[in-house]
């Protein structure tokens, strides 16, 4: 059995110290082409897998660069989704931040990727994804690291985004609630108080236990772990 002494807002287990009270930002992503093809498709999937920003969305997430010097300075950590319209959204609204506190970690990691449901949901091989974007590392981070059937998902020979579109999968709720527990131990197992959330809103929705509308692009909504309590930063 494990010795732990809580104190205050800190619990410590052998030896190892964790703060329990977390204010985390929660981000979304900026526009996507998925998000304005699926409209104009009358809501037909357009078959766009791991959809890229819009200039839109470059420009929203340009925007959110400016309300992170303005609401966020107090941030710790950031942690982004592995899919590009996190990862850019990431790039472009922290980047200023990350090189000016060169002290504060960015860390990738698929638990809060997005619920999946329509081919945007779908992430790409992390051999593919790691070699566009050089600035952040996949460390510990599978190949196929998104949400398969685990009929398709160690059997490599096999055209994942091709399975989608001729069989079709969506996430099972239970594989979803798994995720934003899993996902939230990682965040009380952290050392920092304030971290900050790139992600994405259906999986944002759930982790609110569906008590917030989706969230809008590149929105900021601040949570308290102890009380549960969720601000809008920006609106």
């Amino acid at each position: 059995m494990t010795n732990s002494t809580i104190i205050e807002n800190e619990i410590i287990i052998d030896g190892a110290n964790s703060i329990t009270k977390k204010k985390v930002y929660f981000i979304r992503h900026g526009q996507s082409t998925f998000n304005i093809a699926y409209l104009a498709n009358n809501k037909v999937d357009p078959y766009l897998f791991d959809a890229r920003l819009t200039e839109e969305g470059e420009k929203q997430a340009n925007e959110l660069s400016e309300n992170v010097e303005k609401y966020l300075k107090d941030v710790e950590l950031v942690i982004t989704s592995p899919l590009t319209r996190a990862l850019c959204t990431t790039r472009r609204g922290f980047g200023k931040f990350l090189k000016e506190n060169s002290h504060i970690k960015c860390l990738v990691s698929p638990l809060h990727s997005e619920t999946v449901i329509t081919s945007d949901d779908n992430g790409r091989p992390r051999s593919i994804i790691e070699k566009e974007n050089p600035d952040f590392s996949f460390e510990n981070i599978q190949e196929r690291w998104w949400y398969l059937p685990s009929l398709i998902k160690d059997d490599l020979s096999i055209d994942t985004e091709l399975y989608f579109k001729t069989n079709g999968y969506q996430e099972p709720m239970e594989s979803i609630l798994h995720r934003i527990e899993e996902f939230k131990k990682f965040l009380l197992s952290r050392n920092e108080s304030t971290i900050a959330v790139i992600g994405h809103s259906d999986f944002f929705y759930h982790f609110f236990d569906r008590t917030i509308p989706h969230m809008k692009n590149c929105q900021i909504v601040s949570w308290c772990s102890e009380t549960n309590e969720k601000v809008y930063i920006t609106k």
